[in-house]
């Protein structure tokens, strides 16, 4: 059975993400020696058989890595059938292992001369790349492995599920527990033998967990153990343990140990992927390349609105990558005056100009050599120390203001910006030609509209940060304010998000952070923000379909009336609350509820 061709999809995507950031081909083969996933020339022979007298079988067979990338002759490669008709120029192949099986291999090639010397130049990065490469695949394969497993009793399950970091729960299709794991356990804080937890309905031990089936997204939600409220993210999946039984899979962490996660870097600002926040897809998407990312010395740009978190995601590259121990300095380009920024970056030798310190100053490039260089707002650069930047890119140099002799840098630059560069270059605003030599590797950050997911999350971990900071109890988000943190736009991002929840926290004497404890300019944007969805509702309107002006009148009210229930609940106060802000009673709101079958 071939693992590789089950997850064929997947691989092909980790084979073009390579490709790009590397600038070499990739490849998979099978145990099998069919090609799987391929970029460049490989992409046409997927699905091809390479011969058994390949490089590709020699890894095969004795499972250790082949560099063939100092043979100018070629000799490594005359025994191979293909050899005559083979393109590939240089090549680092490494083995794919499950259990010390060779279930495949992986492969950077070279197909001319550019991609040569970039193998031959970082064959020690790039062989560490090809085994991240390798590894990605066998954590798939492991997880496949693992679910296959699950229907070989219930020792063997205990045993898997007891090896994942995160908490399991098993269902049958009754909805009782019939596994789960110490992970799980000790999130919910329950004494397993005291709960008697296994073969118990789930409601009993949790008791307002929805089950179901949640797909591939994580949701957060509020268990109730006892008498602990406890926020969770989750998932919830259907498997089948035999042929016949579906079981129900859940996996959880609180939100409380992710965090803790998040919180746990030093006073240094050593900040990796883990102490970024969030489980929406966008943003694990962009964690996932800016890895990969970390591991090249390409140039990378982060594209993302202000406050989206791009200076703490080049702070993680920096710290995941072969550059960690050298240093990580960032400029702001926007608030220096345009006078200031050459002699910040590039430095000035002594006497250079009236007012400059007389002993001279070493600027950004030469403070980050060996290390990172992060350029925040990089749009702000004037024309013409843009040209002077493009020279640094190239030729690894700078000139000090005032200075006669070029001095050597190795500093690997990561910028940012929140302004649309394609359009500021149509205006000839900034270089074409920079912005393709930063642009490399572009990782587009989310917005905190686009992870609705991570609100909540991100809410509580800022509000503990603050709370410890401001020496006050730490407090949680009323369910109200909680729904309007989720309709809310967020122009301002995580800095809006902060700058909400520290008004909020200096105001609030309750355990519960509510409306009224927010600023009123959140609370005024949130109204408006509102009063265009109700309008947008009326436009939504099928007036064709509607024959007279009572039906029409009669569907708007029900549109609006429901979508205020929506926003603030339907429980008495909530109504209270829709009938005054209608300017009718509530008795009134109660007889078109009825009319209108909302409830």
């Amino acid at each position: 059975m071939s693992y590789l061709k089950l997850i064929d999809d997947k691989i092909q995507e980790l084979a073009e993400s390579f490709s790009a950031i590397l600038n070499v081909e990739t490849t998979v083969v099978d145990n099998n020696l069919l090609r799987v996933a391929g970029t460049g020339d490989f992409y046409y022979r997927i699905n091809e058989n390479s011969p058994e007298d390949s490089l590709f079988a020699k890894v095969l067979e004795n499972g250790e890595p082949i560099l063939n990338i100092y043979d100018s002759e070629r000799d490594i490669c005359l025994n191979c059938s293909h050899a005559s008709t083979c393109k590939e120029r240089k090549s680092l192949i490494y083995p794919i292992k499950i259990d010390n099986e060779v279930i495949g291999v992986v492969s950077f090639a070279s197909f001319n001369l550019e991609q040569d010397e970039i193998i031959i130049s970082k064959v020690d990065e790039y062989l560490y790349m090809l085994e991240h490469f390798a590894q990605s695949i066998e954590k798939e394969i492991l997880s496949i492995k693992m679910r296959n497993q699950l229907n070989k009793g219930n020792a063997e399950i205990n045993g898997i599920i007891n090896y994942i970091n995160k908490g399991i729960i098993i269902l049958d299709k009754e909805h009782n527990i019939s596994h789960i794991n110490t992970k799980a356990i000790k999130l919910l804080d329950i004494n397993f033998y005291d709960y008697q937890v296994i073969n118990r309905n789930i409601n009993e031990v949790i008791k307002n967990i929805d089950i179901k089936e949640t797909g591939d997204k994580e949701v957060t939600g509020t268990w109730k153990i006892g008498k602990r409220n406890i926020r969770v993210i989750y998932k919830i999946s259907y498997l089948v343990l035999d042929r016949k039984n579906i079981s129900i899979l859940i996996d959880f962490d609180t939100l409380t140990s992710i965090i803790n996660t998040a919180a746990s870097y030093n006073s240094d600002n050593l900040i990796t992927f883990d102490n970024i926040i969030g489980c929406s897809p966008s943003l694990q998407a962009a964690k996932d390349k800016s890895r990969i990312a970390a591991k090249s010395d390409s140039t990378i740009f982060l594209h993302g609105d202000s406050g989206t978190g791009k200076e703490m995601f080049a702070r993680a590259i920096h710290n995941e990558s072969n550059r960690r121990d050298g240093p990580f300095v960032a400029i702001n380009c926007a608030t220096l005056p345009e006078n200031l920024i050459e002699s910040e970056l590039f430095g000035y030798e002594k006497g250079s100009f009236t007012g400059a310190n007389p002993k001279g100053k070493i600027g950004k490039f030469e403070q980050a050599n060996n290390g990172t260089l992060f350029l925040d707002e990089v749009a702000d650069i004037p024309l013409h120390l843009q040209a002077k930047l493009l020279r640094v890119l190239q030729e690894k140099k700078i000139d000090r203001i005032g200075g006669t002799t070029p001095i050597d840098v190795n500093v690997r630059i990561i910028s940012a910006t929140h302004k649309d560069l394609e359009q500021m270059i149509k205006s000839n605003l900034f270089r074409e030609d920079l912005f393709y030599r930063l642009n490399v590797i572009p990782i587009v950050l989310p917005s905190l509209k686009d992870r609705p997911d991570d609100i909540v999350m991100s809410s509580q971990y800022i509000i503990n940060k603050l709370c410890k900071r401001m020496d006050k109890p730490v407090q949680r988000l009323s369910k109200e304010v909680e729904k309007s943190f989720l309709s809310y736009k967020w122009a301002g991002n995580f800095r809006e998000l902060e700058n909400v929840l520290e008004y909020a926290i200096n105001f609030s004497h309750d355990e519960e952070i509510g409306m009224d404890d927010l600023p009123e300019y959140f609370v005024q944007k949130l109204e408006e923000e509102k009063q265009k969805e109700l309008l947008d509702e009326l436009d939504s309107i099928d007036v064709i379909e509607i024959k007279s002006l009572e039906e029409m009148t009669n569907e708007y009210e029900k549109k609006i009336i429901k979508k205020l229930m929506d926003i603030y609940g339907d429980d008495t106060k909530a109504k209270q609350k829709i009938a005054k802000k209608l300017g009718i009673s509530v008795v009134t709101l109660y007889r078109k509820l009825n009319n209108y079958y909302c409830e």
